[in-house]
């Protein structure tokens, strides 16, 4: 225990790591600065003339305009290269510039715009018609480990760009780019503050070892869930095995490239964006009221017949249910509704961020600073030290700068990390939220119920008390959620680069050396944990007449409050216990490192580039020894007169998971492309179609996943009883899971681009999977460890468009839509021996083993058919069936399941069988639209997928469950006599057992059944949801832009996940399992503004 003075470490630690951030950058600020001491001056004056301003000088002149708007553009910075000799355009967007010789080059630059570059004449006039950065880096695609232009690429690759992030108003960047790149799929789970990212997968799930794709940051695997969109220039997708083989084993599930914003040439340009919104729940239960609950629990008492007929609920009791006559009896017969109770309306969320770009010749800088707070949708307790509540704050920092030492030499540092401050209570108990009952006991005692019932014992006590729960299997959601104790992490994140690229034209043009070092952090630590419980009680209504009166048989008074734990002490709430923990599991830190040799040179009509390239990775994650990758690439890309393409691709991956021998892998791919639109007699038969591009790649990626570190050692070991254990037996010839990778992917333009779609068509073909064996002979004594034995087959398509029209400078609009679909089957998994076919997981789709290979059987091959109506639905029908339990536990109205295999009984090895439906949707859509008009900016974007199931099991489709008061939406339409065509069984009632008629097929109550019946226990999840929303106005500056520099000013609003369309009847549809709860999914609407400078 410490003393109550002590604090979290966070304040110093942002402050540290503020000063080095600051100092950095005014070093970096300072040393550009120095370079030309008075390089920037006021508005519409001339900058500080270069030496020799007595000599003869030469004029320009011209006028600037927004490419996309045709607006003219004011303060755009028009700069003689080489020199400090510059000006700003006016307002009408014109300028003047005396140059010191008859030619020279001018540089045009302004915030968000790509800068420009001009050879000018003195006397010349000039229209210059600068592009957005956005619809720059449209023209140009990250691959792995550099770019090219997106007209050459070759392999299957998207692309978002910051804007479009930016609009998302989503709280994590991996919610951001839900249904904006063709073949990716975003499942977002819970929507707990600082726990609320979404998995992520590239075209549908690969592999039974993970499906996670490969994240590189500025080129280095890293984390990006907790990034700033901010300091996100684009996010790309690498999709097929041309554009992954590079990285050889990491990517065979595809590879997302992060590139975070730099600096460039031009004065210091500053953003600053602040904003608020709410935060709601989305899709949690309706409340089911006591008197409804509680008529079920009779009918499902009377199905059980004599065993619980004593605890039938009187039809009185029922009443003071629907109808409390009293204050007391609306607490002793309660009807809770426990998310009205523990919930709020509204939560809040508030968002601020400033960064600074600029440079000079010598030194480019990009700095970011970011903030954001989540509060939480759960009340909880905030007195003191005390804070039970949900809530998360997370600060961003990036610093990257660019300097050229040399005209030949740049040498790069980057900087970049968060802290993530994460409060939560030490009890937050999902299950006791969704499987408590409403009429058990109140959620608390108000403070009225003291003032009519003191408590003999602590005659002085006021307020209100928590109420003890009692006879079910759950707690108190209130009192869970309402305690002292919580506990608050402290996540640290830190990843620096040290870059270098030097070029080596005077070897050959287009030569250069690149090396990078990079080094990546992450710790955890709990910064300050209370535990502190305050006392709950219960109150015996019957006691409440003979409260103060002296029980003869006890001589104590009588007391209706108990309080939980009591005994004969006298009762005082004691001090806190508030520390500091420790270090949190999770952290790590891993060192990179490569050096590459890159070519790049255009011969007349030929463009050749290659790479070489050669990297090694160490990382130390909660480990004594660390894990060791290295890979050795290389890339040779040809282009003729940008018609005719071809790409080679080769990676060189080594692993320590394999035996010496088996320790690389060689992974190849060959890609080619052919622009039939760059054909004269293309051009001459189909002038409506300005771009037609045709590209095909073929190749090899794999991956080294395996639940054991080394495959190639074995080891013994001794139990607690002395005895010596053997460990599973060695692999010496392990080696790489491989993935063949096919893909014929179409770009078309229409009309000028007004319409474009994208196509691909890819299949992959994955063999040597490792898995655990199961048909290893008993004679051995013992097992393997994994085998390359397993072969997955995979196909899809994709298919993305959009049609965007000007109707005038003013008004422009678009529509777009991206569609992708793959279906999945594993050809070998080492089925057990002599398994029937239908229970077989060869033939099957992948998804149904996601579970299987850790250990718990698959959700889709549990299967189990409903013959007839469904129903048992007479005595005689119970008899004339087949049943897979005895017959004097069944009950008219119960399932009546299918003899799947003829053999004249219903038994989990022969009758379950794979059901039709898969927890990861096979088909994801999204469509949207917006438009600019004026000063108004508008979109939105609808996602959705179909194809999905979701396991809902547990408290959400059995009634009653362990023996919790508790009903919800999809038992409501329960089977009765008059009531055939029902969408539930009849209802049961087993205490704190299993319920017979579920139980045969596996699990039990409180794990869940493993009898998957189609839209009962395996529900179609298929939805459409409104996900981003986003309306902004840009005002015109005016004076402001003299006074403070203001060169733009917007005002926007954002809505995220504003609307569901689903048939699941309660719960969120994109979450994979629905058993005991848990945080719900959240819409937010958010008010912001920017200003840029």
């Amino acid at each position: 225990m410490i003393a109550l003075t002590s604090n979290y470490q966070l304040k110093p630690m942002i402050m540290t790591r503020l000063c080095v951030l600051i100092f950095a950058c005014a070093v970096t600020l300072f040393t550009a600065g120095n370079l030309n001491a008075s390089a920037w001056t006021s508005w519409n004056t001339d900058y500080v003339l270069a030496a020799g301003d007595d000599q003869q000088q030469f004029t320009v002149s011209g006028t600037v305009t927004d490419a996309s708007t045709g607006e003219p553009m004011a303060g755009v910075t028009v700069l003689v290269k080489g020199t400090s000799t510059g000006k700003l355009t006016d307002a009408s967007g014109k300028f003047t510039l005396t140059l010191p010789s008859r030619d020279a080059v001018i540089i045009f630059s302004f915030i968000g715009y790509t800068t420009q570059e001009v050879n000018v004449t003195a006397g010349a006039t000039l229209n210059i018609r600068l592009v957005t950065e956005e619809q720059k880096i449209d023209e140009i695609v990250v691959v792995g480990y550099g770019t090219q232009k997106k007209e050459s690429v070759v392999g299957a690759i998207t692309q978002v760009s910051n804007a479009t992030l930016m609009q998302a108003g989503a709280a994590t960047i991996t919610n951001a780019i839900a249904g904006k790149l063709s073949g990716v799929l975003t499942i977002q789970q819970r929507g707990e503050p600082g726990n609320n990212t979404a998995e992520i997968y590239v075209r549908g799930v690969s592999s039974w070892n993970g499906s996670a794709p490969l994240v590189l940051v500025d080129g280095v695997e890293r984390d990006f869930s907790q990034l700033d969109p901010n300091e996100i220039a684009t996010i790309s997708v690498l999709k097929d095995a041309s554009a992954t083989a590079v990285f050889g084993a990491k990517g065979a599930n595809g590879v997302i490239v992060v590139t975070t914003k730099r600096g460039s040439l031009g004065k210091p340009k500053m953003d600053l964006s602040v904003s608020y919104g709410v935060l709601k729940a989305t899709r949690i239960p309706d409340h089911i009221d006591s008197y409804t609950t509680m008529t079920m629990y009779n009918y499902a008492l009377m199905n059980e017949g004599g065993t619980y007929f004593s605890q039938l609920i009187p039809e009185w009791q029922l009443q003071e249910y629907k109808n409390p006559s009293t204050p007391l009896n609306a607490l002793r017969f309660p009807n809770v509704n426990w998310f009205d109770v523990c919930t709020k309306p509204f939560s809040p969320t508030s968002v601020a961020n400033l960064n600074v770009s600029g440079g000079t010749e010598f030194a480019k800088y990009f700095l970011n600073l970011g903030y954001q707070y989540e509060g939480s949708f759960f009340n909880g307790v905030k007195e003191g030290y005390q804070d039970s509540r949900f809530w998360n704050q997370l600060f961003n920092y990036r610093i990257n700068v660019d300097f050229s030492i040399t005209k030949t030499t740049t040498v790069s540092m980057n900087a970049g990390g968060s802290l993530n401050l994460k409060n939560t209570p030490s009890s937050a108990s999902w299950r006791n939220l969704y499987s408590t009952g409403p009429s058990r006991f109140p959620a608390f005692f108000p403070a009225w119920v003291l003032d009519m019932v003191p408590d003999p014992d602590y005659p002085d006590d006021k307020g209100m008390r928590r109420a003890q729960s009692f006879g079910e299997y759950t707690g108190n959601p209130y009192t869970s959620l309402s305690q002292g104790s919580f506990n608050r992490d402290l996540g640290s994140r830190m990843f620096t680069d040290l870059i270098l690229k030097q070029q080596l034209d005077w070897i050959t043009k287009g030569l250069s050396l690149n090396g990078k070092v990079s080094l990546s952090t992450y710790y955890n630590n709990r910064q300050l944990t209370l535990s502190y419980t305050y006392p709950d009680y219960q109150l015996y209504y019957d006691l409440i007449p003979l409260s103060g009166q002296l029980n003869p048989s006890t001589g104590r008074l009588y007391n209706p409050w108990y309080r939980n734990g009591e005994g004969n002490e006298y009762y005082k709430l004691g001090p806190y216990d508030i520390n500091v923990g420790g270090l949190n599991g999770g952290y790590y830190r891993d060192l990179y490192y490569e050096a590459s040799v890159n070519y790049n040179r255009t011969f007349g009509k030929h463009t050749v580039t290659a790479l070489g390239l050669f990297n090694r990775q160490e990382k130390n994650q909660q480990t004594d020894f660390p894990y060791y990758n290295e890979a050795w690439v290389g890339r040779v890309t040809y282009d003729y007169n940008r018609k005719y393409l071809f790409e080679f691709n080769i990676g060189y991956t080594g692993s320590e998971r394999f035996a010496p021998a088996n320790r690389f892998g060689t992974f190849p791919s060959l890609a080619i492309g052919w622009v039939l639109s760059e054909e004269n007699f293309f051009k001459n038969a189909v002038p409506w179609m300005n771009k037609l591009k045709l590209r095909y790649s073929d190749g090899y990626v794999g991956s080294d996943y395996a639940r054991s570190r080394w495959l190639y050692t074995s080891s013994y070991w001794k139990d607690a009883r002395g005895y010596i254990r053997e460990d599973l037996g060695a692999n010496t010839t392990a080696q790489w899971e491989r993935a063949h990778k096919r893909d014929l992917g179409f770009e078309m333009g229409l009309f000028k681009n007004m319409i474009t779609l994208n196509v691909d068509f890819f299949d992959e073909f994955r063999d040597k999977m490792l898995l655990t064996p199961k048909s290893a002979t008993m004679m051995i004594g013992n097992s393997f460890k994994e085998l390359n034995l397993g072969k997955v087959k995979k196909h899809g398509v994709e298919i993305e468009s959009e049609f965007r029209k000007t109707l005038s400078p003013n008004f422009e609009f678009y529509v777009r839509g991206i569609f992708s679909a793959n279906e999945n089957r594993v050809v070998f998994k080492d089925d057990e021996p002599y398994a029937p076919e239908h229970r077989k997981q060869a033939g099957k789709p992948l998804t149904a083993m996601m579970f299987a290979e850790a250990g718990v059987e698959g959700t889709e091959i549990n299967g189990v058919i409903l013959t007839g109506t469904g129903y048992y639905t007479t005595i005689d029908d119970i008899h004339n069936n087949v049943s897979p339990i005895a017959l004097n536990q069944l009950r008219v109205g119960d399932y009546k399941f299918l003899d799947f295999d003829a053999d004249g009984t219903v038994t989990p090895g022969g009758d379950k069988y794979p059901i039709k439906g898969l927890t990861y949707p096979p088909v994801v859509y999204s469509f949207g639209s917006g438009f600019t008009w004026k000063n108004f900016e508008f979109n939105f974007l609808f996602s959705g997928n179909k194809g999905k199931y979701v396991q809902y099991n547990q408290l959400y489709e059995v009634e009653f469950i362990k023996g919790d008061w508790r009903v919800h939406a999809s038992q409501l339409d329960y089977w009765t006599p008059t009531n055939q065509d029902a969408n539930h069984s009849t209802l049961h009632y087993a205490g704190s057992s299993s319920s017979p008629i579920l139980f045969w097929g596996g699990g039990e109550a409180d794990r869940g059944y493993q009898i998957m019946i189609e839209n009962r226990f395996f529900r179609n999840a298929d939805y459409l949801r409104l996900k981003d929303v986003y309306l902004s106005y840009r005002f015109n500056p005016g004076a402001l832009k003299n006074i403070l520099g203001i060169s733009n000013m917007s005002v926007y609003v954002t809505g995220n996940n504003l609307a569901t369309w689903t048939k699941l009847p309660e719960g969120d549809p994109e979450a994979t399992n629905f058993q005991r709860g848990f945080y719900p999914i959240i819409a937010s609407v958010r008010f912001g503004a920017k200003i840029n400078f």
